[in-house]
């Protein structure tokens, strides 16, 4: 089991320098927009991903300055640890208990924050580029194996995307190159395809369960995987590009069988959506225990009853953070038995 004890932030967003100190259970982060609640959100998921769920590393950096620093100090299995993220012009770093990591991929697995926040609602009507990004932000923490073989996937297939970008007058040797590249591409393909598809299976019946509790009973959600697996090289070669792989994925979110994208409404697929991030924390409940919860400004839409039903499926003993824009908007169930942080800027 993990939790965080305390953050400090240096030129990471809006702030200067700033120290936290937060309980093992329920957080609640309270103050208006642009505060800096989700500052805090964000400096906790680089100590478990390295990155912002959704910002570029120069945009972590606080304007006018050069580099910022998180640091945690955690409790884990009852030793505490202090972990070092850093960003400067040298690129990121990150440190454990003093000890660097050279490869950034190695420090993965550390920790795993289950974030929530309004943006999931793109996983579920978004493009397919969002949907493979949730796969692999989940997966590559779970297997080392998927992350490496993700990340030669990816070499592999700019290699070869050149070759047909630029196939020439030397089509004898660009041939013999595509082949080889192909005959190393295709196995990788399938690896990640093949981990994509359990995956899911295993998530489905948690997605639904959660789905049918959130919903009272009212919305059926499943999920169908839709690899795109038909190799064509010749369809390659016209395109000047790879045309089908794991990087043309794609997965379907259905509600009572109808895909939710497309006939959902907004309301429909705000429950899809926690009904996903729910069933991935259960499924990482059952490989790890050092899993911290993020709601990020996700309860503000949300009835005092759903609140209290969304919290019952997430404590498991796990440390979860909340931000809101007024503690108003939570049940007084929740506000009772948690720690409450007035949230504001410095500057």
């Amino acid at each position: 089991m993990i939790h965080l004890k305390g953050l400090k932030l240096t030129n990471f967003r809006c702030y200067v320098d700033a120290s936290f100190a937060f309980s093992p259970h329920l957080n609640i982060l309270v103050g208006a927009n642009a505060a800096g609640k989700t500052s805090i959100a964000e400096a906790i998921h680089c100590l478990g991903f390295l990155k912002s769920h959704k910002a570029s590393d120069q945009d972590l950096i606080r304007h006018g300055e050069n580099y910022a620093v998180v640091k945690g100090a955690f409790q884990k299995d009852g030793e505490n640890c202090e972990v070092v993220f850093s960003l400067s012009p040298e690129g990121k770093r990150i440190q454990a208990n003093n000890k660097s990591f050279r490869q950034l991929s190695d420090y993965l697995g550390f920790l795993h924050v289950v974030f929530f926040c309004p943006d999931d609602l793109e996983i579920i009507k978004g493009s397919p580029a969002e949907r493979r990004k949730f796969l692999d932000s989940s997966l590559c923490l779970l297997s080392p194996a998927y992350l490496q073989n993700l990340i030669l996937y990816r070499k592999i297939l700019k290699q070869r995307n050149e070759v047909l970008k630029n196939l020439g007058e030397n089509q004898k040797y660009d041939q013999n190159l595509l082949k080889v590249l192909t005959e190393t591409l295709v196995p990788k393909a399938k690896a990640i395809s093949k981990e994509r598809a359990k995956f899911l299976s295993e998530l489905n019946p948690l997605v639904a369960e959660k789905a049918l509790v959130i919903s009272g009973s009212k919305e059926r959600v499943s999920l169908s995987y839709k690899p795109c697996s038909e190799w064509d090289q010749k369809r390659d070669l016209v395109a000047k590009t790879t045309t089908a792989g794991p990087h043309r994925d794609d997965f379907e979110i259905l509600i009572d069988g109808f895909e939710a994208a497309s006939f959902a409404s907004q309301g429909q697929q705000r429950t899809a959506a926690l009904a996903l991030k729910l069933a991935l924390a259960d499924y990482l409940s059952r490989k790890t225990d050092d899993i911290i919860i993020i709601l990020d400004d996700v309860f503000s839409e949300l009835d005092s009853e759903r609140q209290n039903q969304i919290l019952k499926l997430l404590e498991q003993g796990f440390q979860i953070f909340i931000t809101t824009t007024s503690a108003s908007s939570l049940s007084p169930e929740i506000i009772q038995r948690s720690k409450l942080l007035k949230i504001g800027r410095e500057d």
